[in-house]
């Protein structure tokens, strides 16, 4: 995206990955800006532009300090203030320099990060909670979620009805964990009549700080006790493979705020493909299955909800299939692009460059 201009003047992107390809890139500003299109530099510096959108891979420590007629906005989907202070959350400073992002080491990552939230003239976020604990620093953040239209969507369809079931989960490895907390259910239900767990995943991932050392997706699952099929992470596989399964899970670690204070992505991806989901109960999740008149029901805490819940989503096919119909609903209506879109309108509105 080069030459860009809009209202006002040029605006610049700071991306997370240089070639767009991550989903943090994908889904979010480049994608707004193309479908309105609004032309978009990619830069590293504010030299000539008017407003830069910086995503969470920009150098905090360089940016903190763009000059007053530089317009900022701070792109922040993750529920970075609920992060606990952990060894990896202290050192990050540290790590992103010697990764690259960051242009000097920083001792304190969460206070740098907080005084460019302060700096920045928008920040957007992805929950509502999120947005309320930003308002102690800034006064002008605003909730936008993925965009998701480079996933096309399936209408929801009948599945099967031979006792069989075949579930879905997609993620980043560093997520997986969370399946674990669903494997007393899943076992029990594979022994009757059969399952199969499709993870549709990177089949390798960084073991350090996302950039160094390598670890297989089948090492982690080897021990599941269950049939697991691993996909490569792409939309075609994630498409294909929602076409044939039943039921689509999203467990997350309700431990750990960072995860429950997690947006409700990944269920409007699947309700985007047509099918039902079980999920962990966080304020996303819980929101979501108000938004498409749900009931509480394949919202899990424990080991023996998601047993239940499993247990009679499984038994239920009709069950699945209304689930299905009205998430897709919700997720071409409420949470469809439209909607969404108006959000960054709002985000550029509030800065006078729309």
């Amino acid at each position: 995206m080069t030459g860009g201009h809009c209202v006002g003047g040029r605006i610049g992107y700071v991306p997370l990955s240089p070639d767009l390809s991550v989903p943090g890139d994908r889904r979010r500003f480049p994608r707004y800006a193309a479908a309105r299109g609004i032309d978009v530099d990619l830069v590293k510096d504010w030299e000539g532009l008017s407003l830069v959108v910086l995503s969470s891979e920009a150098d905090i420590t360089r940016w903190v300090g763009a000059p007053p007629e530089t317009g900022l906005i701070l792109d922040l989907p993750d529920a970075f203030l609920d992060e606990r202070r952990t060894p990896k959350s202290l050192t990050r400073g540290l790590a992103k320099w010697m990764a690259g992002p960051l242009s000097r080491p920083v001792l304190d990552h969460r206070r740098a990060a907080v005084r460019l939230i302060q700096r920045a003239d928008a920040v957007v976020c992805s929950t509502p909670e999120q947005a309320d604990r930003l308002e102690r620093f800034t006064g002008n953040a605003h909730v936008v979620l993925d965009l998701h239209g480079e996933v096309e969507p399936l209408a929801p369809r009948s599945t099967t009805s031979d006792g069989r079931l075949e579930v879905v989960w997609e993620g980043m490895h560093t997520t997986l964990v969370a399946i674990e907390q669903v494997l007393p259910a899943l076992r029990r239900l594979s022994t009757p009549s059969g399952l199969t767990l499709h993870l549709v995943t990177d089949l390798r991932s960084p073991r350090f700080m996302n950039r160094f050392g390598v670890r297989e997706v089948a090492e982690t699952v080897a021990a599941w006790g269950i049939e697991v099929r691993v996909h490569e992470w792409s939309v075609r596989n994630l498409r294909n493979v929602a076409m044939a399964a039943d039921l689509a899970i999203v467990p997350v670690e309700l431990d750990d705020p960072y995860t429950v204070g997690k947006p409700e992505n990944r269920m409007r991806i699947f309700w985007r493909l047509g099918l039902p989901v079980v999920v962990s109960d966080t304020p996303s999740h819980r929101r979501a299955m108000n938004v498409a008149g749900l009931s509480d029901q394949a919202l899990c805490t424990t080991a023996d909800d998601w047993m239940e819940a499993l247990g009679r989503y499984a038994e239920d096919h009709e069950l699945r299939s209304v689930d299905g119909e009205m998430g897709h609903v919700a997720a071409l209506g409420p949470y469809g692009d439209p909607t969404l879109l108006a959000g960054w309108d709002g985000v550029l509105s509030s800065l006078g460059m729309l």
